[in-house]
Order: structure tokens, then sequence, then C-alpha cells
């Protein structure tokens, strides 16, 4: 027998390929093992390059809000959404109801600027009770003027709506105040004389509404068309209803109930329409700050 040893490289080329595969193979191995390990980990981006991207992100960003219609430029139609069809739908106090012609003969004879006035100005006479732009104070004339004319026009007549009212000039550049002129700025300025008093409310707990909060949203539900805070328009004053419901555990729940189906029979003959578009959250905001009212 022979002592040489056989080898399946017989050629450069051979040896070549080889050399090749031991440096290839080891490397593809080592590759997939790292992709094996890698893969396992959670997507996204490690936290030293999520606070490096916190570090440099600008000071200010922008934000798009969504913006109601500027004062003024409300059409009839949103106006009568927002405010008139409180009563105006249901007929409420002596309201001529949307779309019936024969309830608007009458008012639309009195002509447009006339039915203007009441809107604006109010109206109580002959059973019809009507408040100030629909308790709305907000609301401009010329706006009050479209609701008008989007009702009646409704109802039978041809009045034209009126155009919104052209922007004011921008005002002329003005040139640095002298050191006089920025000193008489600075003299202090007398107090204005303090508000008359209004309702207080009873200490709340907290998240409940304050004041300005619950006339906000007084007057984005349409409660104002018929109650006011401390008098009564349509319906009764909210004080007089606290003073009414002051330790009635139910009340709440009871006034609740009411606000939301509608109800009648408790203040007058005058019913209370359904709110069955204002959220449970908001009449129970409202009801409970009502009843923490006092005179």
């Amino acid at each position: 027998m022979s002592d040489e040893h056989t080898s399946f490289i017989k050629t450069p080329k051979q040896l070549a390929i080889v050399v090749l595969l031991a440096f290839a193979v080891p490397i593809s191995l080592i590759v997939l093992l790292s992709q094996l390990v890698t893969g396992m980990l959670p997507a996204g981006k490690s936290d030293d390059e999520k606070n490096a991207l916190m570090r440099i992100q600008p000071f200010g960003q922008l934000a798009i809000a969504e913006i109601g219609p500027a004062p003024g430029s409300r059409t009839g139609e949103q106006v009568f959404q927002a405010v008139c069809k409180t009563c105006h739908e249901a007929g409420i106090a002596g309201a001529p109801k949307f779309g019936d012609k024969a309830a608007w003969a009458t008012p639309i004879k009195q002509g447009f600027n006339v039915l203007i006035q009441h809107a604006i100005n109010g109206l109580q006479q002959n059973g019809k009770v009507m408040p100030p732009k629909g308790g709305n104070a907000d609301l401009t004339d010329t706006e009050v003027a479209r609701a008008v004319a989007f009702m009646a026009n409704a109802g039978g007549a041809a009045f034209k709506e009126p155009a919104a009212p052209a922007a004011p000039a921008a005002p002329a550049p003005v040139a640095s105040a002298s050191p006089i002129a920025s000193a008489a700025a600075a003299t202090p300025v007398a107090a204005a004389p303090a508000p008359a008093p209004v309702p207080t409310a009873a200490a709340a707990p907290a998240g409940a509404l304050d004041q300005k909060s619950a006339e906000a949203m007084m007057q984005k539900n349409g409660c104002a068309a018929c109650h006011g805070i401390d008098k009564k328009i349509v319906g009764p004053a909210y004080v007089d209803v606290a003073a009414k419901y002051r330790g009635d555990k139910n009340a709440l729940a009871q006034l609740s109930q009411k606000v939301k189906a509608g109800g009648s029979g408790v203040w007058g003959a005058v019913p209370m329409p359904p709110n069955a578009q204002v959220s449970d959250a908001d009449i129970k905001s409202l009801v409970s700050w009502i009843l923490t009212l006092k005179k």
C-alpha cells in the first residue's frame, strides 16, 4: 500500500475556489446570525436616536385648528340652525313655525324692516315673547337680518338677505413713538368702576362650570333664547330654578331628563322643547351649575 495522501485539489483553479469558499461561508454565517438576533428586537429607533431627535426639533410647531365663522359672516340659515330654530321650529311662545306660510303671512305684511327691529330688540305682545337677538347677544344686526330673511322667505316672502359689510381698511403705518408719547402712554389710568353684582354660585366641585363657561354653553346650545340667569324670558330665570329645587336630591336627574326630553306645566303653559341634539355631558354640567346659583 502507498503512504501518499490524495487530494481533490488537482488544479490551481480548484485551489482558488476552495480559498474563496473558506472566506465566504463563515462571513455568510455571521451575517445570517446577526440578522436573526436583530430581528428579535422590537422595531423602532434606539433611545439615543429618539433623544437626539427630540433635542434638535424646532421650538414651535405649526398646528392647524378648525375655526368657526367670523362674527358677522354667518348666513341666515346658519343663524337659524344655531339660535332661531329653538322656538321657530316648534312654534314656542307664539313664534311662527318655520315654513308655515299661514303663520308667517301676518308678520310678512309688517315689512322686512319691522321684523328686523323686532328680532334685534325683542318682542312681548299678544302672547308672543322673543328675547333680543334670540337670546344670543353675540349676533350682529346684519346676521339677525339674514336670519329674518331666511325664515320669512321660507314662509312665502321674497326678502333679500343682506350682504356682509365691507371689511374695514387696514390702518396706516404708525411711526415709532417719541419719548414724550411713550411717557404719556405709561401714565397710570384710573380703574374702571366695578361691574354690577351678578348672581353668585355656591362652591362647586372641581371640574364644575364657572359662570363664564356656563354662559358660553348657554349660547352654544340655545338655552339663552328662553332663559336668563337672573330674569325670566320665555322660561324661568335660572336663579328661580335653583331656589325651587334647592335641597332636592333628585333635582339633577329630574331636570336633566326634562332638558333632554322637554316638558311643560311646571313654570306655565309654554312648553320646553326637547333638546336631543345637546350632549348628556353638557346637560349635566349646565344643570349642576344652575342648581348652585343663589340670588
